[in-house]
């Protein structure tokens, strides 16, 4: 995995639409940033290294979401 490259999913909020999740690459300074601005790390479903896999499991946990 490359540290200055990864896709962050975040657990989806009440009426989070997809589209919050933009597809792009994180930096770990990005990462840094948010948790300074006081980001929880709870919120974090998980740290992907391709663009392919933070889709799949956004898909996941939206369809998931919609259930609920």
């Amino acid at each position: 995995m490359n540290p200055n490259k990864m896709y962050i999913v975040y657990t989806p909020l009440y009426r989070t639409r997809k589209s919050i999740f933009d597809g792009q690459s994180t930096t770990m300074q990005e990462l840094k940033n948010k948790f300074r601005r006081g980001m929880d790390a709870d919120v974090i479903d998980g740290i992907y290294s391709t663009k392919k896999e933070a889709n799949e499991a956004a898909d996941k946990l939206f369809k998931k979401a919609k259930r609920n």
